[in-house]
């Protein structure tokens, strides 16, 4: 049976800066590894650490997965058999295909699996504004003045004058709306 993902779009990805990769898809550490010192949080983590230490705390998508830690969970293929029996390849529909096609695995041809072939992180995806209007969460920023003008009704004699106050355009008597 093969294990199927319910996600329709990959999401988009970024290098991790960590020192362990993240891999929570394919199993999970029953320990933790050893972290490096704590750091200042604008340095990255292996700023003051010699390069053996580096070596030690770095890990790798491979050496993290076959840490003595970490429990696989899911469908992880561990053997050549195991590789072969999750391609892509289904013999009743394909006939005659090639030697690469047989084996050809699901993260080759771009679909999303658990499997992480490089060392990256999810980034969350943007949020869709419908409309391009977005919903603005909080009280008002500025408080309308009651006495604006610009708050009456619209029409072509309406006065943009602030006070209320206006001159008529036949004798320049000032009038009060």
């Amino acid at each position: 049976m093969r294990w199927k993902n319910n996600c329709t779009a990959m999401n988009k990805r970024e290098r991790n800066e960590d020192h362990i990769p993240n891999i929570d898809g394919e199993g999970c550490y029953i320990r933790q590894l050893p972290a490096p010192p704590l750091t200042d949080p604008s340095r990255r983590w292996s700023a003051c650490l010699s390069p053996n230490e580096r070596v030690f705390y770095h890990q790798t998508l491979s050496s993290a997965r076959r840490a003595a830690k970490f429990v696989t969970l899911g469908p992880i293929p561990r053997d050549s058999l195991d590789i072969n029996l999750a391609s892509q390849y289904n013999h009743s529909e394909e006939i005659f295909k090639g030697k690469n096609d047989v084996v050809l695995q699901e993260e080759t041809i771009g679909q999303v699996t658990f499997r992480r072939l490089r060392n990256t992180r999810d980034l969350s995806p943007e949020k869709i504004i419908p409309l391009k209007h977005p919903l603005q969460i909080g009280g008002l920023q500025e408080k309308a003045s009651p006495n604006s003008v610009k708050l009456m009704n619209t029409g072509p004699h309406t006065p943009l004058t602030n006070p209320g106050y206006s001159r008529q355009t036949g004798d320049g008597n000032f009038f009060n709306y």
